[in-house]
Protein backbone atom coordinates (compact mmCIF):
# COMPACT_ATOMS: atom_id res chain seq x y z
CA UNK A 1 0.00 0.00 0.00
CA UNK A 2 2.82 2.39 0.98
CA UNK A 3 4.60 1.92 -2.74
CA UNK A 4 1.44 2.59 -4.26
CA UNK A 5 1.28 5.50 -2.25
CA UNK A 6 4.95 6.72 -3.10
CA UNK A 7 4.21 5.84 -6.83
CA UNK A 8 1.16 7.82 -6.91
CA UNK A 9 2.49 11.09 -4.96
CA UNK A 10 5.91 10.67 -7.54
CA UNK A 11 3.46 10.25 -10.97
CA UNK A 12 1.81 13.84 -9.22
CA UNK A 13 4.78 15.75 -8.94
CA UNK A 14 5.43 14.42 -12.62
CA UNK A 15 2.23 15.47 -13.71
CA UNK A 16 2.38 18.46 -11.99
CA UNK A 17 5.40 20.06 -13.08
CA UNK A 18 4.71 19.50 -16.52
CA UNK A 19 1.20 20.89 -16.37
CA UNK A 20 2.52 24.17 -14.61
CA UNK A 21 4.69 24.62 -17.45
CA UNK A 22 2.38 24.00 -20.03
CA UNK A 23 -0.80 26.07 -17.95
CA UNK A 24 1.27 29.45 -17.45
CA UNK A 25 -0.02 32.43 -19.12
CA UNK A 26 0.85 32.84 -22.84
CA UNK A 27 3.37 35.08 -24.16
CA UNK A 28 0.31 37.45 -25.51
CA UNK A 29 -1.08 37.11 -21.79
CA UNK A 30 2.00 38.53 -20.04
CA UNK A 31 2.54 41.27 -22.83
CA UNK A 32 -0.73 42.59 -22.44
CA UNK A 33 -0.82 42.75 -18.82
CA UNK A 34 2.52 44.15 -18.55
CA UNK A 35 1.59 47.22 -21.27
CA UNK A 36 -1.58 47.91 -19.71
CA UNK A 37 -0.86 47.73 -15.83
CA UNK A 38 2.24 49.93 -16.55
CA UNK A 39 -0.04 52.72 -18.85
CA UNK A 40 -3.86 52.37 -17.29
CA UNK A 41 -5.10 54.51 -14.83
CA UNK A 42 -3.61 54.15 -11.27
CA UNK A 43 -6.45 53.98 -9.51
CA UNK A 44 -7.30 51.00 -12.28
CA UNK A 45 -4.13 48.99 -10.79
CA UNK A 46 -4.87 49.76 -7.02
CA UNK A 47 -8.55 48.17 -7.49
CA UNK A 48 -6.69 45.39 -10.06
CA UNK A 49 -4.32 44.45 -7.31
CA UNK A 50 -6.71 44.90 -4.20
CA UNK A 51 -9.25 42.68 -6.09
CA UNK A 52 -6.74 40.03 -6.91
CA UNK A 53 -5.44 39.66 -3.54
CA UNK A 54 -9.28 38.97 -2.50
CA UNK A 55 -9.34 36.24 -5.03
CA UNK A 56 -6.86 33.89 -3.80
CA UNK A 57 -7.36 35.06 -0.10
CA UNK A 58 -10.92 33.80 -0.76
CA UNK A 59 -10.99 31.64 -3.46
CA UNK A 60 -13.25 33.38 -5.90
CA UNK A 61 -14.26 31.67 -9.06
CA UNK A 62 -14.16 33.22 -12.57
CA UNK A 63 -17.78 34.39 -12.43
CA UNK A 64 -17.41 36.18 -8.75
CA UNK A 65 -14.46 37.86 -10.86
CA UNK A 66 -16.49 38.94 -13.61
CA UNK A 67 -19.46 39.86 -11.50
CA UNK A 68 -17.28 42.23 -9.44
CA UNK A 69 -15.48 43.79 -12.81
CA UNK A 70 -18.99 44.49 -13.87
CA UNK A 71 -19.97 46.15 -10.81
CA UNK A 72 -16.56 48.44 -10.89
CA UNK A 73 -17.24 48.95 -14.60
CA UNK A 74 -20.47 50.12 -14.04
CA UNK A 75 -19.15 52.91 -12.09
CA UNK A 76 -16.44 53.97 -14.54
CA UNK A 77 -18.92 54.40 -17.24
CA UNK A 78 -16.91 51.09 -19.07
CA UNK A 79 -17.78 49.28 -22.45
CA UNK A 80 -18.43 45.39 -22.16
CA UNK A 81 -14.59 44.91 -23.77
CA UNK A 82 -12.97 47.29 -21.24
CA UNK A 83 -14.69 45.38 -18.30
CA UNK A 84 -13.54 42.28 -20.11
CA UNK A 85 -9.86 43.58 -19.91
CA UNK A 86 -10.38 44.73 -16.37
CA UNK A 87 -11.35 40.67 -15.26
CA UNK A 88 -8.60 39.36 -17.45
CA UNK A 89 -6.39 41.73 -15.78
CA UNK A 90 -7.38 40.74 -12.35
CA UNK A 91 -6.93 37.16 -13.43
CA UNK A 92 -3.51 37.51 -14.49
CA UNK A 93 -2.74 39.23 -11.06
CA UNK A 94 -4.50 36.73 -9.13
CA UNK A 95 -2.48 33.77 -11.33
CA UNK A 96 0.81 35.61 -10.76
CA UNK A 97 0.28 35.33 -7.16
CA UNK A 98 -1.04 31.52 -7.73
CA UNK A 99 2.32 30.35 -9.25
CA UNK A 100 4.18 31.57 -6.53
CA UNK A 101 2.01 29.46 -4.23
CA UNK A 102 1.93 26.50 -6.39
CA UNK A 103 5.55 26.21 -6.79
CA UNK A 104 5.79 26.40 -2.90
CA UNK A 105 3.75 23.52 -2.61
CA UNK A 106 5.55 21.54 -4.91
CA UNK A 107 8.83 22.46 -3.48
CA UNK A 108 7.38 21.39 0.16
CA UNK A 109 6.46 17.64 -1.51
CA UNK A 110 9.65 17.48 -2.65
CA UNK A 111 10.97 18.09 0.44
CA UNK A 112 8.76 15.74 2.19
CA UNK A 113 9.63 12.70 0.10
CA UNK A 114 13.46 13.93 0.32
CA UNK A 115 12.96 13.32 4.17
CA UNK A 116 10.98 10.09 3.81
CA UNK A 117 13.97 9.11 1.51
CA UNK A 118 16.58 9.78 4.28
CA UNK A 119 14.50 8.53 7.24
CA UNK A 120 14.48 5.04 5.37
CA UNK A 121 17.61 5.10 4.10
CA UNK A 122 19.26 5.83 7.85
CA UNK A 123 16.76 2.58 8.52
CA UNK A 124 18.11 0.47 6.31
CA UNK A 125 21.56 1.06 7.95
CA UNK A 126 20.90 0.44 11.26
CA UNK A 127 18.96 -3.01 10.26
CA UNK A 128 21.75 -3.77 8.18
CA UNK A 129 24.86 -2.85 10.38
CA UNK A 130 25.83 -5.32 13.50
CA UNK A 131 27.07 -2.64 15.50
CA UNK A 132 26.66 1.29 15.02
CA UNK A 133 29.28 4.19 15.97
CA UNK A 134 28.12 6.74 18.30
CA UNK A 135 29.19 8.51 14.89
CA UNK A 136 26.52 7.10 12.82
CA UNK A 137 24.26 7.57 15.40
CA UNK A 138 24.99 11.31 15.26
CA UNK A 139 23.83 11.18 11.46
CA UNK A 140 21.04 9.58 12.18
CA UNK A 141 20.18 12.64 15.12
CA UNK A 142 20.42 14.69 12.38
CA UNK A 143 17.68 13.04 10.39
CA UNK A 144 15.19 12.68 13.22
CA UNK A 145 15.84 16.78 13.91
CA UNK A 146 15.34 17.43 10.42
CA UNK A 147 12.26 15.61 10.36
CA UNK A 148 10.98 17.51 13.06
CA UNK A 149 12.37 21.01 11.79
CA UNK A 150 10.03 20.07 8.51
CA UNK A 151 7.11 19.31 9.90
CA UNK A 152 7.33 22.37 12.18
CA UNK A 153 7.49 24.27 9.07
CA UNK A 154 11.10 25.28 9.01
CA UNK A 155 13.71 24.59 6.40
CA UNK A 156 15.49 20.81 7.39
CA UNK A 157 18.62 22.27 5.72
CA UNK A 158 19.21 24.71 8.71
CA UNK A 159 19.56 21.97 11.13
CA UNK A 160 23.08 21.19 12.24
CA UNK A 161 24.85 17.75 13.12
CA UNK A 162 25.58 17.28 16.88
CA UNK A 163 28.66 15.65 17.82
CA UNK A 164 28.70 13.03 20.65
CA UNK A 165 31.24 13.37 22.75
CA UNK A 166 33.14 10.03 21.75
CA UNK A 167 33.31 8.55 17.63
CA UNK A 168 34.85 5.61 19.02
CA UNK A 169 32.03 3.35 21.14
CA UNK A 170 29.19 1.36 19.89
CA UNK A 171 25.49 1.84 20.58
CA UNK A 172 23.76 -0.59 22.28
CA UNK A 173 20.34 -2.07 21.68
CA UNK A 174 18.60 -0.26 23.48
CA UNK A 175 19.58 2.97 22.28
CA UNK A 176 19.13 1.40 18.47
CA UNK A 177 15.32 0.38 19.21
CA UNK A 178 14.55 4.02 20.62
CA UNK A 179 16.22 5.65 17.51
CA UNK A 180 14.37 2.94 15.36
CA UNK A 181 10.79 3.60 16.93
CA UNK A 182 11.56 7.32 16.70
CA UNK A 183 12.24 7.16 13.20
CA UNK A 184 9.36 5.21 12.45
CA UNK A 185 6.94 7.88 14.13
CA UNK A 186 8.91 10.51 11.88
CA UNK A 187 8.05 8.48 8.58
CA UNK A 188 4.52 7.78 9.49
CA UNK A 189 3.87 11.62 9.95
CA UNK A 190 6.26 13.12 6.80
CA UNK A 191 3.52 10.12 5.36
CA UNK A 192 0.59 12.10 5.95
CA UNK A 193 2.17 15.86 5.59
CA UNK A 194 2.93 14.44 1.63
CA UNK A 195 -0.87 13.29 1.40
CA UNK A 196 -1.88 16.41 2.91
CA UNK A 197 0.04 18.38 0.35
CA UNK A 198 -0.57 16.26 -2.52
CA UNK A 199 -3.70 17.04 -1.96
CA UNK A 200 -3.22 20.96 -1.66
CA UNK A 201 -1.33 19.95 -5.01
CA UNK A 202 -3.91 18.72 -7.17
CA UNK A 203 -6.33 21.17 -6.07
CA UNK A 204 -3.60 24.32 -6.23
CA UNK A 205 -3.34 22.62 -10.10
CA UNK A 206 -7.42 22.39 -10.73
CA UNK A 207 -7.77 26.15 -9.75
CA UNK A 208 -4.66 27.13 -12.17
CA UNK A 209 -5.95 25.89 -14.52
CA UNK A 210 -9.47 27.03 -14.93
CA UNK A 211 -7.71 30.50 -14.40
CA UNK A 212 -5.68 29.94 -17.29
CA UNK A 213 -8.38 28.82 -19.17
CA UNK A 214 -10.65 31.76 -18.59
CA UNK A 215 -8.14 34.13 -19.50
CA UNK A 216 -7.18 32.37 -22.65
CA UNK A 217 -11.00 32.80 -23.67
CA UNK A 218 -10.73 36.43 -22.01
CA UNK A 219 -7.62 37.09 -24.47
CA UNK A 220 -9.50 36.63 -27.78
CA UNK A 221 -12.36 38.51 -27.05
CA UNK A 222 -10.27 41.75 -26.65
CA UNK A 223 -6.87 41.03 -28.97
CA UNK A 224 -8.39 43.22 -31.61
CA UNK A 225 -9.25 45.76 -29.48
CA UNK A 226 -6.11 45.86 -26.76
CA UNK A 227 -4.80 49.12 -27.83
CA UNK A 228 -7.93 50.57 -28.01
CA UNK A 229 -8.95 49.33 -24.48
CA UNK A 230 -6.04 50.80 -22.88
CA UNK A 231 -6.63 54.26 -23.78
CA UNK A 232 -10.06 53.77 -22.88
CA UNK A 233 -8.40 53.07 -19.07
CA UNK A 234 -5.93 55.89 -18.67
Amino acid sequence: MKTLLAFLVCSLLLITFTATAQNEPSPQAEAFYNKAMAEINSKHVRWIKTTAAEVNEKKLSDADVMTRSKSYGVLGNMNGQDIEAIAFLVLMQASKSAQEDLKAIMAKVKSINEQKAKLRNAMNKINSSRTISNVQLDSFHLVINQSKALQKGNNPDTVKLARSASGKSTVNKKELDAIKEKMKGDLDSMSEMGEMESLRLQSAMDRMSKMNSTLSNLLKKIHDTQQSIIQNLK
